[in-house]
């Protein structure tokens, strides 16, 4: 049987904040999460460890194992206070926030961050900045999203994106699709070898317009995706694309070349 958040022994606060805050309605929505994952899901403000205490309590939410903790590191209140209202309860958290990011958070002044960069230093943290990733991808004009996005997905250089497949490129590009075509593109150009995948998404297939036009008209994305349009369909797009039509004879006979 299910068993529901509002069911909990927690406190009205925490089961607003998991409620409507996170949008967490059920236990089973917990699983596989611990403290640390549990946090960056967390919006700056809302009081992760107290709401990741209570669960623990419960025997629903767990510390991670070999992970730093904040509370166990000597630091200023100040920095303390900054870190744990983004949710940064654990030092390897730092890593998934480029420095602009870090720079902006509220409190965070000079003197606080020297502190911060001096305690990562100590522990082999990394702070890395969206810059290096704005110079390795400079002749492809992307926009300050992309860069981000790579930044969450560890592509640092054109050499990180070799030899993945379009559907990873969807994957870092948030599914986007409009955005995954237009980088996948972009990209082909600058030289990124993508490797086959069991399924092929249409501008794999079709040049840049006609791949957006199929989406637009038809909400195509995948060649796969072709199975599920009926013969009307079929034919028109068979007609408008042709380097389509082997696929579609696959799937309607009747298609004559």
């Amino acid at each position: 049987m299910e068993t529901y958040i509002k069911d909990l022994k927690l406190s009205e606060g925490v089961k607003t904040a998991l409620s409507w805050t996170l949008q967490i309605t059920k236990v089973s929505e917990l699983e596989g999460l611990n403290y640390l994952t549990f946090a960056n899901k967390c919006p700056k403000g809302c009081n992760a460890t107290a709401i990741a205490n209570e669960l623990n309590a419960l025997g629903y939410l767990y510390p991670p194992e070999n992970e730093i903790s904040v509370k166990d590191i000597p630091m200023s209140k100040r920095l303390e206070n900054v870190l744990m209202f983004h949710n940064i309860l654990y030092l390897s958290q730092l890593s998934i926030h480029p420095r602009e990011e870090i720079l902006k958070f509220r409190n965070l002044g000079e003197n606080t961050m020297l502190e911060l960069d001096s305690i990562c230093e100590k522990y082999g943290i990394r702070i890395r900045s969206l810059a290096s990733i704005k110079e390795a991808f400079s002749n492809c004009h992307f926009p300050a999203r992309l860069h981000t996005l790579f930044f969450q997905n560890d592509i640092f250089s054109i050499d990180d994106l070799q030899h993945k497949t379009a559907y990873d490129l969807n994957e870092i590009c948030g599914h986007d699709y409009a955005l995954t075509m237009k980088t996948y593109y972009t990209l082909k150009k600058n030289g990124v070898m993508f490797e086959d995948w069991e399924d092929k998404y249409l501008f794999e297939v079709l040049s840049l317009k006609n791949s957006a036009l199929i989406w637009r008209e038809y909400d195509l994305a995948k060649m796969s995706q072709l199975s599920d349009c009926n013969e009307t369909q079929l034919k028109e797009i068979c007609s408008a694309f042709p380097k389509l039509s082997e696929t579609i004879k696959t799937l309607l006979p009747s298609i004559q070349s």
